[in-house]
């Protein structure tokens, strides 16, 4: 039984290699493994930012560690509980990139090719789709970070392979599953990608639209497994609200929506800031892109009130990666209605796979009509575009991360030096709390909150002196310039008419550090009755007091 299982997969493997296309994926698939391993191996053990280290604290509280550290709001989220789990075996942070960042991202290559295999006929559309994951600068600087966007983005292209393998084209799932069970799957996954990103709850809706306007409502109502997935989304949905997220979903949602404020377009340059640099050989994929729209939006207008009928060609395909981009735009530019216009890249990351797919459509079209007339004009022309394309992406990847690789290493050198000068139980007060925490062991307090009052009032210093008189174990505080928003008797920053930094100052200290004139008064001490704050190091740009009592 066992020799006739690996005949059938020695079988399978030829049948894919036979295929040129599967040969042409395979390079890409190295392609993918190599820069992100390059840039795993580059970035392993930088500093963490402050969204970052909120999950990572998290998940060492959650694995046992001496740190108290809850995460914030808006960063509710799964990642941090399997950062944890990771954590608790005894893994350290390299781990949990690979696990979580790396691995995900390398993986979501392979989806987005087999979803575009699953749902067209012509296998170069999968093969572009994916060289355009494996080189989006957006995505692999994420892939660098310990941002929640690479698992959720899997899971969500996950589903999608799942529902349109099963669902649509009727075919077991991993070579086991029924297909009868793809919405049951699917609606798990996407709860699983709800859990990572609650933002990305719109893979499920994209599903769930498709399904309505593809499918009659009685045949859906009638099918027992709707109702199944149904009952499995419900149950994971107050599952993780109740044991996952800290605060509820009005909450954090109420944070996000603007109904206020007037309805902009501007989430529409998520398209020019993945696709364009700025010069027209830097921007040829933007142009594909709005071709392939064009071309998609047209094949779907001209099919509809057939799209129920028809269950073959790639219509049905077109409408959904159509989908993915309304459903995605309309979410941002009618419901949240940013105050900040366009806010993240990473945000946009469930309508990449559309764009993709109106890129490669675009270009194929383009490269059908030069093949006409010459047909090796017509390949060499591809290969231009896309490793032109590349070039650009991976050119744009590799400023940006090689740019950020030591962003707040003092703050992490300063939680270092506090971990070998300090003793558990010393409070420390402090902004970027969650990277102190997660590098110090040690628990911090905010020195804006800290004093109970707003940091407007004039007293604001006076009554942090008398709050820490009240807790004796508040024994440091450190300054970083790196960190916005201090206190004004906490630090200052002066900027040159050019727009250069031309001071700091640390009021509270009588401390002045001039940039202009290259001078620097730094006060070693300072007594306020009964305290004295006393400078024990610097690290860059952060200053560490230490707080003694007489």
């Amino acid at each position: 039984m066992e020799d006739h299982q690996r005949e059938e997969a020695k079988e399978k493997i030829k049948n894919l290699l036979k295929d040129r296309h599967n040969l042409w994926f395979g390079g890409i698939l190295i392609l993918a493994i190599i820069v992100r391993l390059y840039y795993f191996t580059l970035t392993t053990g930088q500093p963490l930012w402050w969204d970052e280290a909120d999950y990572l604290a998290y998940a060492k509280n959650l694995a046992g560690y001496p740190i108290e550290w809850i995460i914030s709001a808006k960063h509710n989220s799964l990642y941090p509980f399997l950062a944890g789990a990771i954590f608790m075996v005894g893994l350290g942070e390299g781990s949990v990139k690979f696990i979580l960042q790396l691995l995900p991202s390398v993986l979501s290559v392979i989806l987005v090719y087999v979803i575009c295999n699953e749902m067209y006929k012509d296998k170069k559309i999968g093969l572009i789709a994916s060289f355009l994951m494996v080189v989006l600068w957006e995505h692999l600087f994420n892939t660098t970070r310990f941002h929640i966007d690479i698992l959720a983005l899997f899971f969500g292209l996950l589903a999608i392979y799942v529902f349109w393998r099963g669902y649509e084209n009727k075919k077991k799932i991993f070579w086991k599953i029924d297909p009868r069970w793809a919405v049951p799957l699917a609606s798990l996954l996407v709860i699983l990608t709800y859990s990572v990103r609650r933002g990305y709850f719109l893979f499920g809706l994209f599903l769930l639209i498709y399904a309505v306007l593809t499918k009659n409502w009685k045949d859906l109502v009638k099918n027992r497994y709707n109702w199944v997935a149904f009952a499995i989304a419900l149950s994971l949905f107050l599952l993780a609200e109740r044991f996952i997220f800290i605060s509820k979903i009005a909450s954090v949602g109420g944070a996000y929506f603007h109904e206020e404020l007037p309805i902009n377009f501007f989430p529409l340059k998520v398209f020019s800031t993945y696709f364009s640099f700025g010069t027209i050989l830097s921007s040829l994929l933007l142009y594909l892109f709005w071709m392939g729209i064009l071309i998609l939006t047209s094949h779907v207008v001209i099919s509809v009130g057939h799209i129920k009928k028809n269950s073959s060609g790639s219509v049905r395909a077109d409408l959904f990666s159509l989908l993915t981009l309304l459903v995605t735009l309309v979410f941002f530019i009618v419901v949240l209605r940013s105050p900040d216009g366009f806010g993240e890249p990473r945000w946009y990351f469930p309508l990449i796979f559309g764009s993709f797919v109106c890129i490669a459509r675009g270009s194929l079209i383009l490269i059908d009509y030069i093949r006409k007339y010459n047909k090796i004009i017509s390949v060499i022309i591809l290969l231009a575009i896309f490793l032109s394309a590349g070039y650009y992406q991976i050119r744009a990847a590799d400023n940006v991360i090689k740019a950020k690789v030591d962003t707040y290493k003092f703050t992490r050198e300063a939680a270092i030096f506090l971990k070998e000068v300090s003793s558990k139980g010393d409070l420390v007060i402090t902004l970027g709390q969650p990277q102190i925490e997660y590098y110090s062991e040690r628990k911090t307090l905010n020195s804006k909150t800290f004093a109970e009052i707003e940091v407007s009032d004039p007293s604001h210093f006076q009554r942090t002196l008398d709050k820490i008189r009240e807790n004796p174990n508040v024994k440091y505080i450190l300054i970083s310039f790196s960190e916005p928003a201090h206190p004004e008797w906490m630090k200052k920053v002066y900027y040159s008419d050019g727009g250069g930094i031309a001071a700091w100052q640390i009021p509270f200290m009588d401390t002045t550090v001039d940039f202009i004139n290259q001078k620097q008064d730094i006060k070693q001490s300072k007594t306020y009755e009964d305290l004295t704050f006393t400078l024990i190091d610097l690290k860059g740009d952060v200053f560490i007091y230490k707080i003694e009592r007489t």
